[in-house]
């Protein structure tokens, strides 16, 4: 009989690490990843170290499924696994590099969506520039591979983008506070998962856990056998204004 497995797949950003506004009033942490001048950014709770090395007891294969590129999830303080899903699930890693049978899967995908990506890109910039708008905008490109569009601005600026961009109808689109993305159809954590779950062989007696804050994570995290939010994610927002 196969051991039983313990596979985590999960998001990091506001999942296992925030910004330090966001840490709990009276809550110990410690460094958890870097800017790119190798300023502290984003940190680790105590108490999500404590989930983290629960996990690392278990012996579990630990995936971060991230928005972060490649050399982000590097600035990060912990070393996972082997395999990565980053870039909003554009790439998948095993140590550090594309996975090429991944690629091989999402190659013929690249080749139509890339343009779009771009006229997306220069739309919203004419946009921004048109209505004097705080935000900022580009195409996400992670070891040669375009991954997404990534729109960051205040509330105003990106309901007037919303209001004026003709081609985002055509993306997926992850809207979470100042940050917003619009993804192609090849840029999916979901499929990304499901392709490790293959490449892994995860059976059904294998324990697989899934971790995020945004709804667009929700699709992933539907994937695995086992769900975990955090009690101030976007999701759990949600789910308070669901009346049960």
């Amino acid at each position: 009989m196969n051991p039983i497995r313990t596979i985590v797949f999960t998001d990091l950003d506001d999942t296992l690490i925030q910004t330090k506004h966001k840490i709990p009033q009276g809550a110990n942490f410690s460094l958890g990843a870097t800017d790119q001048a190798g300023r502290a950014l984003s940190f680790f709770t105590q108490a999500q170290q404590r989930l983290l090395a629960l996990f690392e007891h278990q012996k579990a294969l630990i995936i971060p499924v991230t928005g972060r590129d490649t050399k982000a999830l590097n600035r990060v303080q912990y070393l996972f696994n082997d395999y990565a899903i980053v870039s909003h699930g554009a790439l998948v890693l095993k140590n550090n590099q594309l996975e090429p049978d991944w690629l091989k899967q999402i190659n013929s995908d690249l080749a139509h969506w890339a343009p779009l990506l771009e006229q997306n890109n220069q739309q919203i910039q004419q946009i921004i520039q048109t209505h004097h708008l705080n935000a900022r905008v580009r195409v996400v490109i992670d070891q040669q591979v375009p991954a997404y569009v990534s729109i960051k601005g205040e509330g105003r600026a990106l309901a007037v983008i919303k209001q004026y961009n003709t081609l985002r109808k055509d993306f997926r689109i992850h809207e979470n506070g100042r940050n917003h993305a619009l993804l192609p159809p090849y840029t999916s954590k979901k499929k990304a998962v499901q392709y490790l779950q293959e490449k892994l062989a995860i059976n059904k007696n294998d324990l697989v856990i899934g971790l995020g804050d945004s709804l667009s994570d929700l699709p992933f995290m539907q994937a695995c056998q086992f769900s975990m939010v955090p009690n101030t994610s976007q999701i759990s927002r949600q789910l308070n204004n669901v009346s049960i």
